[in-house]
């Protein structure tokens, strides 16, 4: 990790979410709500009338952008997110953040995410050493 300062933003994580991802998710953490690969339950039952990505993949990608910025997980004190939207599956969303205070040695960095339409999937903060 370079010297960072308050206003640095974390350098954007892309990723794509489509049926593969998910079912490699779902299988990984036992998560297999069908919400997450079956279409035609989900027509029935989602918000966006379609399937949608675990939340916390989402919250995975988050922090696996913290861990880089921070240079790796020993360095990483603390990751906090709350979903906001849902994450429709067969899209690509974008995940950022940015050093809001540096105090004592320790960062905070303000988190975000959002699929490619540009809605809010998530926001949060992460605290890290510096």
């Amino acid at each position: 990790m370079s010297t960072i300062e308050v206003g640095t933003r974390l350098p954007p994580l892309e990723q794509a979410a489509n049926l593969t991802t998910s079912v490699m998710y779902a299988g990984a953490s036992g998560d297999m709500n069908p919400l997450h690969y079956d279409p035609g339950f989900a027509a029935q039952v989602s918000p966006t009338g379609g399937t949608i990505v675990h939340g916390m993949y989402s919250m995975g990608l988050a922090s696996r952008l913290v861990t880089s910025f921070a240079g790796g997980p020993e360095r990483v004190l603390e990751v906090a997110v709350r979903f906001t939207k849902p994450w429709p599956l067969g899209t690509s969303a974008t995940f950022g953040g940015e050093v809001t205070a540096i105090e004592d040695g320790v960062a905070t960095l303000t988190l975000w995410g959002e699929h490619e339409a540009g809605e809010r999937i998530l926001q949060g903060s992460a605290r890290i050493a510096v």
